[in-house]
């Protein structure tokens, strides 16, 4: 009799987080009650992934464009011992003159959630220790710190395995019903005909899913192609 109240209720839980997570979703239909337009000269605070090789450099040339004297502060997400990324926000960094200013810009280094042709069984030990070092950096610490702001305003990703991680936890706020981080996704310009697959888990949950290739969004209504980004 235990048993069957216990498994009632666990369902009953899954089905109830079930319909709130369906509420959150950013559908095409619906519109954001956060989404307002800002001040040209209001700021807002901005977290950048930084997954290494090429997704670096598109990442780099992306926010190259972007007026750091609006977007800050900046929080850059990247892997441990990636030394391609590091080099890529020195380069930023000091291009707006801001390299040595603290306040600016942090890095968050997190642990790989998948390298490259990694098998399924050590991928999910990877995911889950990336998992939980994000969790406490980008959810609970920022959560005890100021219940009422996200880490960041915006995430801005672009397809490694790691940024599927960072839209999990980021979604945690949304379902809670607290002020949450939009989500921006650009996936990358090598993707010419069809989505990478991070960029198939991710599609449903992001805010903005911008292609660079008008075959690659396929038929989804969701995809908006902006011609070449970087």
């Amino acid at each position: 009799m235990v048993l069957l109240a216990g498994l009632t209720a666990v369902l009953g839980l899954g089905v109830l987080l079930s319909i709130r997570i369906h509420h959150v979703l950013p559908l095409p239909h619906r519109t954001s009650r956060q989404a307002k337009r800002r001040n040209p000269n209001e700021r807002c605070s901005i977290a950048i992934f930084l997954g290494s090789g090429g997704h670096t450099s598109e990442m780099k040339s992306l926010v190259s464009t972007l007026p750091f004297d609006r977007y800050t502060p900046r929080t850059y997400i990247l892997c441990h011992n990636d030394e391609i990324s590091l080099k890529a926000i020195s380069s930023l960094e000091s291009g707006a003159g801001t390299l040595k200013n603290e306040s600016a810009y942090t890095i968050l280094p997190l642990p790989r959630a998948r390298k490259v042709a990694e098998p399924l069984l050590s991928t999910l030990i990877s995911a889950s220790k990336t998992f939980l070092v994000a969790f406490w950096c980008i959810f609970l610490e920022p959560l005890l710190r100021n219940p009422k702001e996200p880490f960041a305003e915006v995430l801005l990703i672009n397809g490694p395995g790691t940024c599927v991680v960072l839209v999990l936890i980021s979604y945690i706020r949304r379902i809670l019903g607290l002020r949450y981080t939009k989500i921006i996704y650009v996936e990358s310009f090598a993707r010419v005909k069809s989505l990478s697959l991070s960029g198939k888990l991710v599609r449903p949950f992001v805010d903005k899913f911008l292609v660079q290739w008008p075959e690659a969004g396929g038929s989804s209504t969701k995809a908006e192609c902006k011609g070449w980004l970087v």
